[in-house]
């Protein structure tokens, strides 16, 4: 749907509900796709609200990956909590996406998750007086990295080109159906 087709679609649904300046409860539904289905509301400040949880969310898992990360069972390393990262990378900027429709809000979450990760692998351990870094050797460090930027850098251009075949296929419909 274009910038055009918007006023054709409001003038014809308020004519269906009765007339020109109908009040009713229908009227705000008034903006259906091309099969009939109601729109919904993006972008409210409820949405960016629960962008911003989401964010701090994904900023909480970052810490639980790196906190967890050296855990051994028995003589075995298991990196386990990188997978928290790969799921939080791929659940995160979706959520957002859908609540705003806004490619900002979906990169919300990875740029939290990737700069607190990044910050607390840079950072010095106060127990040990060491950074625990990519360069000494730590696999399990470049396993969360890497991983969870895959993840991430995947669901973007994901959502990109989903953001994009919509548009498209709005651009391609005829103006009059």
């Amino acid at each position: 749907m274009t910038a055009a087709d918007k006023p054709k679609l409001a003038a014809s649904a308020t004519a269906v509900e009765g007339g020109a300046g109908a009040a009713t409860p229908q009227a705000d539904l008034a903006a259906r796709s091309a099969h009939g289905e109601p729109q919904p509301r993006r972008g409210e400040l409820i949405d960016w609200v629960l962008v911003a949880l989401v964010t701090l969310f994904t900023a909480w898992i970052a810490v639980l990956g790196i906190a967890y990360l050296p855990l051994y069972v028995g003589p075995v390393p298991l990196p386990i909590s990188a997978l928290l990262g790969v799921g939080a990378m791929i659940l995160a900027p979706r959520a957002c996406y859908g609540l705003t429709g806004s490619m900002l809000a979906a990169a919300a979450p990875v740029v939290s998750w990737f700069g607190v990760s990044v910050w607390l692998v840079l950072s010095r351990n106060a127990l040990i007086n060491l950074p625990v870094t990519v360069y000494q050797g730590q696999w399990r460090v470049m396993l969360l990295l890497g991983l969870g930027s895959l993840a991430a850098a995947a669901t973007v251009g994901l959502i990109l080109g989903d953001r994009l075949r919509d548009r498209i296929t709005a651009e391609r419909s005829p103006a009059g159906a």
